[in-house]
């Protein structure tokens, strides 16, 4: 591997060990012994000692995704050239994604950092032969993982052979209840749902009232008024609505699922008796939960977007559970049926009825601080030609009253007026010039946090020695003088535990303001462009542009607030616990319109 380069000055950055456990798979070495060997490795490479290390440490992280607390926190540490070498104890425990482990080492190259692996340590970065060495040992990795994960959902499937409940949120009527069971000579535990009979109320009420009125609105009204809860203990949406009948897990087995599933050649593993008009339905692989690569990410910052995306019924997997289904197969079918006519329906309307509103899920309510959705008004068209809508607060949407008089506001008018704003601002505009200050101030505070991050690590090394070094005068110690050793390293105990909680609280600060920095960052250029590109792009990229700028819009009587990427949001609007971690912000953040704004927006501004 690459050594460290000798220089006439003294390199007092640190060495990073970095060791992972995978949570596919208990094989290979453990986190101690990885820590262990990747220390001895460093001190006599790099001639350092424990002093000169600092342990990375991701426990239950999979390789395959590089958003791993620790390592990235070393990837932040390698960018602010805090790192001269990285030790790791295989080259997998890094990544088993090839191009992320390509990608680190030529970060580290350019910056003239190590990379020295204890199992692989003939391995020469900087040399042609030892980059191919590295991809094709990454490869390997990659191609191990992914057998891992096939054996891993082998084992799921055979699982669900036997009815198993195999984790995750139970769905509402329903518990999950674990059962000792011996098999092949072995104990094991087994999961199986039993019934929660006031929730089933609420299901079989739902079934009831979405096939007499076949919508889901009606359906979300009727529960609530009558006093029904979610799982959650919540007031019910239509999503939640529509989730629950999309759950087969409620239908009984009987002739007509067992049909159903065969007209869509569904894979069912359960034998023709299983289906004895009793027992419920387990369907297994109805959902796609990805990590795909955000359009932000790079080698040194790597950002991802989790995704869920619900199968095609022919992709599920279907057995026959322990527990008693609720809703005949028939009933569970129409309910499908009528959700299918529902969909095909809004897509058939869709050119006609959908907006082209621009601020939904960025304008807040006054009120209740919670989002603003949009509504179309039917036969009434905006200047452009445009179907006419209007933004209304989301608990109308839920109905979820707790909101006092929530507002509507006219939505043509306020994403006009905002994006007039927004072109108007300028590198010698107060609000921009309030971007750099938030910038300069965050840096600021970054480093005082990192610096207290870095005592509290030290006093924290600290209490360990002298809790070590007690322990060991507590073997030689008479009997007289034992109870002062307990009681000092009670005390030692106690601070250790205030330090790490502290130290815990200020890499959390640190990882916000990281966060609030690349955001202010991505906003300043996209000000600058942003009068020349919002011409240019479709709606689409006229959303994209919109949710790079702004943290949130509030409308307040006749005053639009208008919140770019960095502000801080004053107390009187953080009414809800949504907005808990909102900011203060400055008086000239504050962007007036006319009187008359939910009626017709005459555009011209006025700072406080």
């Amino acid at each position: 591997m690459a050594r460290a380069k000798k220089a006439n000055t003294v390199d007092n950055r640190q060495v990073a060990v970095y060791v992972r456990k995978s949570k596919i798979t208990e094989s290979g070495k453990s986190i101690e012994i990885q820590k262990e060997k990747c220390i001895a490795l460093a001190c006599t490479h790099f001639d350092v000692t424990e002093n000169d290390i600092t342990v990375y440490e991701d426990e239950g992280k999979s390789g395959f995704y590089a958003d791993r607390p620790m390592y990235k926190k070393m990837l932040r540490d390698i960018e602010s050239n805090k790192v001269r070498a990285v030790v790791c104890y295989k080259i997998d425990r890094i990544s088993r994604r090839t191009i992320d482990l390509l990608n680190l080492v030529q970060q580290m190259e350019q910056k003239g950092i190590a990379f020295v692996s204890v199992s692989d340590r003939e391995i020469d970065t900087s040399s042609r032969t030892g980059k191919i060495m590295i991809a094709l040992l990454s490869a390997i990795a990659e191609f191990e993982r992914d057998i891992i994960a096939e054996r891993i959902t082998d084992n799921m499937y055979e699982l669900a052979k036997e009815g198993r409940w195999l984790g995750g949120e139970t769905p509402l009527g329903y518990f999950s209840k674990k059962e000792k069971i011996t098999s092949n000579g072995r104990k094991t535990t087994v999961n199986h749902l039993e019934p929660v009979p006031d929730e089933q109320c609420a299901v079989k009420r739902l079934y009831e009232l979405f096939l007499q009125k076949g919508s889901y609105n009606p359906v979300v009204t009727t529960l609530n008024s009558e006093g029904f809860k979610t799982k959650k203990d919540k007031m019910f949406t239509s999503i939640a609505v529509k989730n629950i009948l999309q759950n087969p897990v409620y239908a009984i087995a009987d002739a007509d699922m067992q049909g159903y599933f065969t007209s869509f050649d569904v894979a069912v593993w359960a034998d023709d008796t299983d289906f004895d008009g009793k027992r419920g339905i387990m369907a297994y692989n109805k959902t796609e939960q990805t990590k795909e690569i955000d359009e932000d990410s790079r080698a040194l910052d790597p950002q991802y977007v989790q995704k869920s995306t619900r199968r095609d019924i022919e992709e599920w997997v279907i057995s026959v559970g322990k527990h008693e289904g609720i809703i005949s197969g028939a009933d569970w079918i129409k309910a499908q049926t009528i959700m299918s006519t529902i969909s095909k329906d809004q897509s058939a309307r869709a050119n006609k009825e959908s907006s082209n509103a621009l601020l939904s899920g960025v304008v807040r309510c006054v009120k209740c601080g919670g989002r603003m959705y949009v509504r179309t008004e039917n036969g009434r068209t905006n200047p452009d030609g445009t179907l006419r809508y209007s933004y209304y607060c989301g608990s109308r949407r839920n109905k979820d009253w707790n909101c006092d008089k929530p507002p509507t506001v006219r939505g043509f008018e306020l994403d006009s007026f905002v994006i007039e704003q927004i072109c108007k601002i300028n590198p010698s505009d107060s609000m921009y010039e309030e971007l750099i200050n938030s910038k300069a101030t965050l840096v600021t505070k970054t480093q005082e946090a990192e610096k207290e991050l870095v005592e509290l690590q030290k006093r924290l090394n600290q209490i360990e020695s002298d809790i070590g070094t007690q322990i060991t005068n507590l073997r030689s110690a008479p009997e007289s003088i034992k109870p002062a050793i307990y009681a000092d390293i009670e005390t030692l105990s106690k601070e250790r535990d205030e330090k790490q909680a502290r130290l815990n609280e200020i890499q959390g600060v640190v990882e916000t303001h990281e966060s609030q920095l690349a955001d202010i960052e991505k906003a300043k250029q996209t000000i600058l462009d942003f009068p020349r590109l919002i011409k240019l792009v479709d709606y689409e990229g006229k959303l994209q542009l919109l949710r790079r700028v702004l943290e949130c819009v509030i409308v307040k009587g006749d005053t639009a607030h208008i919140f770019l990427k960095g502000s801080e949001i004053p107390e009187n609007f953080k009414t809800t616990s949504e907005r808990s971690d909102a900011r203060h912000t400055e008086p000239y953040h504050i962007i007036n319109t006319p009187r008359n704004i939910r009626r017709k927006l005459n555009p011209f501004i006025r700072l406080k």
